[in-house]
């Protein structure tokens, strides 16, 4: 093994890396929690050297930020490439250090392989107070032909071998961010989307940890890629040992193709370590999220009530519906109005007219501006649903211009609920998506745009026939970017069938993720637990269903139905005309109780609160000043014994006393215990925040589908 001369140390708040190299490509020697100030970093690189066993190459090097097949790397290669029209092929090489730009918390390692003609860098960032490090390589042409890339991972992750177990996010439709705890194999685990957009079943993220590690003990290393498109994961373990995670866009044959002078850069790969167990991990990606991603138009505005029409009047537009439905929103404490699809022009169904976004003249004969300004006048935000990516054959826009959306050839053109796929990187296209969308916008003083994407990608060819999948993606990214410009206050929410593309890249553009299509309470909780492993609250859409869910036909009360919308960004997708007094009164107090509490649940630290029934699961926020927190537990399906397990409660100030409270004492509570004599369910009681860490709370039993709020109030808070 080379001798490595040069060391470079990044520190944040809890966490250190360093690296080492000499020429060749730099080695990530640590990353974890923070070192102490005098560690010798030339020891700790010594005591890194490998032993070298018998029957391999004299070079036993540990992997490095890029590994690399002309140095005898055996396992995946961070880049396959090659030159098709070269006598220099290109495919395999070395690059060694031509330059570092050391920055106060970064660094870039420029690298170059001056026989295939390659310029690289590696840029890291570790961010001083957030500690999640941040990851990309860049590649450029520097030679006088093309280069066809089939793959560019970004900077490598090579963490200890200790980490012998991966969480594998998963799902399908209305059932995202499913997860399943995995053993990391001897040899290659390659997790792959095809599927145009981030997907419900691959969410671009995974978390490294060891069997011991929980939600408040243990190591772990969580990693995301912030891309909305295709993308690959390759999660390796060699027979050295060594594990490494690779991480980048899944390119098409020929996306990759690079002419000479032009550049490639990876997405960002956002990376978290925690040593205290993934509710850690997790507040690490929420303080990152918080700081660097999401850029809400007013800062500190609250994040507003939200009633969205979709579920309450489909197709059915009636302006004497529509103001009823508004009169009701406002009546239970809404603060911003969506009108949902139905709208715009022919559309009675989902068969035609996406692409014509003008008012459909025989529902709104006078536009949107009566709705809007009705909507407006009960001091709600008006809101408008649009789908801009997608074209019905039955629409004006496809007959005038079939040659604008995606396809291959003679091939037959495959849809998706109806639908077509624009292609968004032809610049007319692009532009005509910005005019209609802009005059809607203007026109009628919309605050708010659900920006839907209800199918996937397939044969997504453009005008040449070209895979442009990649360029799809950035062009998405640059009409956000244009609309954002021009409306300063406008706020956007990502919705692609629900989940369907929910990423760090996409939410420096929008405000709100719609979690899922499903508002089905049991599969919420489950849903929204997994979605907080990256992000906030502040951002998780979540409404309170209907009685009967339309996606599982599961029937549910509302009290659980409001109680698991009441920590995320809260709205209602109800017919709230059609439904019972006793249902509003739920909704309205819920509604009142989210509003007291929202500053707390969306600026605090979040915990998910796991137990030993895993029927029983809650999510918990502690106030930054930690003066107060709030708990919501849910039981999801029958409890597995008939006396519950004792809820610890983690965050708090250990110094500080607090009054614990339940929040409603509700018929079913009554019902599922003939006497529960503790204080919980009285009063309350009054404890300090090391018993409440250690000893924790007892609880009631509950039948299944109900659950509790408590609250958690410092008592020198009252004085």
């Amino acid at each position: 093994m080379p001798t490595l001369t040069k060391t470079l140390r990044l520190d944040g708040a809890a966490t250190s890396l360093v690296f080492a190299w000499s020429s060749g490509v730099p080695i990530a020697v640590y990353h974890g929690k923070k070192l102490p100030a005098d560690i010798d970093l030339d020891v700790l690189v010594a005591i890194s050297e490998r032993p070298l066993p018998q029957a391999t190459l004299d070079d036993n090097a540990a992997i490095s930020l890029h590994p690399e097949i002309g140095r005898g790397f055996l396992g995946h290669p961070a880049l396959i490439a090659h030159r098709p029209s070269s006598t220099a092929p290109g495919w395999a090489g070395q690059f060694t250090v031509s330059r570092q730009e050391i920055r106060e918390s970064g660094v870039t390692f420029g690298m170059i392989d001056a026989d295939r003609g390659l310029l690289l860098d590696l840029n890291v960032e570790l961010d001083p107070e957030t500690d999640v490090a941040t990851f990309s390589s860049s590649l450029l042409n520097d030679g006088d032909t093309p280069i066809v890339v089939d793959w560019l991972s970004t900077p490598v992750i090579a963490p200890p071998q200790q980490f012998s177990q991966y969480l594998a996010f998963h799902g399908r439709w209305c059932a995202e961010f499913a997860i399943e705890r995995q053993s990391i194999q001897l040899g290659l685990t390659k997790r792959e989307n095809r599927r145009g957009r981030t997907s419900h079943e691959a969410f671009p993220g995974t978390i490294l940890l060891n069997a011991m590690t929980d939600e408040e003990t243990g190591q772990c290393l969580g990693l995301h890629l912030g891309w909305s498109g295709n993308h690959r994961m390759v999660l390796e373990r060699l027979t050295t040992g060594d594990v490494q995670l690779q991480m980048g866009v899944l390119l098409f044959s020929g996306e990759g193709t690079l002419p000479p002078g032009e550049r490639m850069t990876t997405p960002t790969l956002y990376v978290a370590h925690s040593d205290n167990g993934m509710n850690a991990l997790s507040q690490k990606f929420h303080a990152h999220v918080r700081k660097h991603i999401i850029r809400f138009p007013v800062p500190d505005k609250p994040r507003p009530v939200t009633v969205n029409t979709w579920e309450a009047i489909y197709f059915d537009h009636k302006h004497e519906r529509l103001t009823a439905l508004a009169d009701a929103a406002a009546d239970i404490g809404a603060e911003r109005f969506v009108l949902d699809d139905g709208w715009f022009r022919g559309r009675n169904d989902d068969t035609s007219s996406l692409g014509d976004w003008y008012p459909d003249p025989g529902k709104y004969p006078d536009g949107l501006q009566p709705i809007a300004d009705y909507v407006r006048s009960l001091g709600m935000e008006f809101g408008l649903w649009v789908e801009p990516e997608m074209v019905n054959q039955q629409s004006e826009l496809f007959q005038n211009h079939p040659d604008w959306v995606l396809g291959l050839g003679n091939y037959p053109r495959l849809t998706g609920r109806n639908q077509l796929v624009l292609d968004i990187a032809n610049p007319n296209v692009s532009e005509y998506l910005f005019e209609r969308l802009s005059e809607l916008v203007s026109n009628h003083d919309i605050a708010y745009l659900k920006w839907d994407m209800n199918r996937d990608l397939v044969l997504p060819g453009d005008s040449s026939g070209r895979a442009t999948v990649y360029r799809q993606t950035g062009a998405l990214y640059a009409l956000l970017d244009r609309l954002g410009a021009a409306f300063s206050k406008l706020e956007i929410e990502s919705c692609a069938s629900g989940g369907g593309r929910i990423d760090y890249e996409i939410l420096k553009r929008t405000h709100r993720f719609w979690t899922s299509d499903s508002n089905d309470s049991v599969e919420r909780a489950r849903i929204q637990t997994g979605f907080s492993y990256f992000l906030p609250p502040e951002v998780m859409g979540a409404h309170i269903g209907p009685a009967w869910s339309h996606t599982s036909g599961r029937g549910l009360h509302a009290g659980f139905r409001a109680l698991v919308a009441s920590y995320g960004h809260m709205g209602v997708e109800a017919d709230l005309t059609r439904m019972s007094d006793e249902d509003k009164v739920i909704m309205r107090d819920a509604i009142e109780r989210h509003k007291r509490d929202r500053h707390i649940w969306h600026t605090g630290k979040f915990f998910r609160i796991r137990t030993v029934d895993d029927t029983l699961i809650g999510a918990q926020s502690v106030a930054v000043d930690q003066s107060a927190a709030r708990l919501v537990l849910m039981q999801i399906d029958r409890p597995r014994s008939t006396v519950p397990p004792r809820i610890r409660v983690p965050g708090l100030d250990r110094e500080r006393a607090y009054r614990v409270q339940l929040e409603t004492v509700t018929e079913s509570l009554k019902k599922a215990n003939r006497k529960f004599d503790n204080p919980l369910y009285h009063d309350g009681f009054v404890l300090g925040g090391e018993a409440l860490a250690t000893v924790g709370i007892g609880l009631p039993s509950l039948y299944a589908q109900t659950g509790l709020e408590i609250t958690i109030d410092a008592m020198d808070n009252e004085a």
